[in-house]
């Protein structure tokens, strides 16, 4: 399975049962551990919308007068024709209001994934997945350790204490690092397509920061001169 780029918890944190994530190729969706892949060359766009489940409005709307009926002409035990009523207008209710999906257009059908909760997480989750679908992934920037930056040049990799401390490294995406970037700190960009760990969009105070959970290979940080465009 590809390495993703980065990940989402539908119910709650480290639930891989529940979950979804986005590769350079792929784009996963795990609920109660059944895994679905798609295609991000045949996914156009996706959304979180409301749908209204017709089966069940259906099926109530049928069953509702045909016991009301039954009850009128007292056909049957009128107990049992109540709860039968009872049920199937909770059963219209349920189907007729309306339920939020995960929605996966694709270019000749959309696939509809019922969603028990949607977080705050999810929405930045779904932003992120369309930018990434117009125009690849965006750079992440991350605040440069030189003892760490010196040992990376040796094992090939970046690991900062932050990693150990907090067990991520925060990182930013572009327009996070315009609005609280300082002068006198250096910098180092990230090309998430080359970063091996998980990287998750959470929630810190009012806004979303990325997290990369592991170390980050040197091929993945583009360079750290930050007086040009990346």
């Amino acid at each position: 399975m590809d390495s993703p780029i980065a990940i989402c918890y539908l119910l709650q944190e480290n639930d891989d049962r529940n979950r979804i994530w986005l590769t350079e190729e792929h784009f996963y969706v795990q609920v109660k551990g059944k895994i679905r892949r798609f295609d991000l060359e045949r996914i156009q766009r996706v959304a979180i919308e409301k749908r209204r489940w017709w089966f069940p409005v259906v099926a109530g709307g049928i069953l509702a007068p045909l016991s009301l009926l039954a009850i009128l002409l007292n056909l049957y035990n009128p107990w049992w024709l109540i709860s039968l009523l009872v049920g199937s207008m909770l059963l219209w209710y349920w189907g007729a209001t309306q339920h939020q999906v995960l929605a996966i257009h694709q270019y000749h059908h959309r696939q509809d994934i019922p969603l028990i909760m949607v977080s705050q997480n999810l929405h930045a989750f779904i932003r992120f997945t369309n930018r990434f679908l117009r125009h690849g992934s965006p750079p992440l920037y991350i605040e440069k350790e030189p003892k760490a930056w010196q040992e990376a040049q040796q094992r090939g990799y970046y690991a900062p204490n932050v990693l150990q401390k907090r067990g991520f490294i925060p990182a930013y995406t572009e327009e996070q690092w315009k609005v609280q970037s300082s002068p006198t700190a250096e910098w180092l960009i990230v090309n998430p397509l080359n970063v091996t760990s998980p990287i998750r969009y959470e929630a810190e105070g009012k806004q979303l920061r990325p997290r990369i959970y592991g170390t980050i290979p040197l091929k993945a940080i583009h360079k750290n001169d930050l007086s040009n465009s990346y």
